[in-house]
């Protein structure tokens, strides 16, 4: 019987985590505590050159875009830190990229706090050219 209890209380106690906590030294020592110099924000990232022909890539709604039978190519999310209009013109960058030449925006969010980043969301389309439209009567 003795035996039997013994190996319960070891596999009770084998099971269990065992913490030491050192009461006398409780708080970190004085470095830790002590306030960190501040250390100058890094400098944001240059702005994005606009690619030749992405100026042409214009916003619409997803309405106008079914009406003018233009089709979707893909999605896009994508997270810019650093002025919002900047990161409209990457946008436009990568939908001359993947060859769209219409954007429909999903959620723009422009962040107040300078630590976040701002947030697009876009589906990228290709509509039919009007060009083409009228020569064909």
């Amino acid at each position: 019987m003795h035996i039997m209890m013994t190996a319960a209380a070891l596999l009770m106690l084998g099971g269990c985590n065992m913490y030491v906590i050192d009461f006398e030294n409780r708080l970190p020592d004085g470095a830790v505590l002590a306030p960190k110099p501040l250390t100058p924000p890094p400098p944001p990232p240059p702005p994005p050159t606009p690619l030749e022909g992405s100026a042409d890539i214009a916003f619409m709604d997803s309405t106008t875009a079914q009406l003018e039978g233009c089709r979707v190519i893909t999605g896009i999310r994508l997270l810019h830190e650093g002025v919002f209009e900047d990161g409209i013109v990457k946008l436009r960058n990568a939908a001359l990229t993947i060859n769209a030449n219409r954007i429909i925006p999903v959620r723009l969010v422009e962040s107040q706090n300078a630590t976040v980043p701002h947030a697009y969301s876009a589906k990228m389309v290709r509509c039919p050219d009007e060009k083409m439209e009228l020569a064909d009567g």
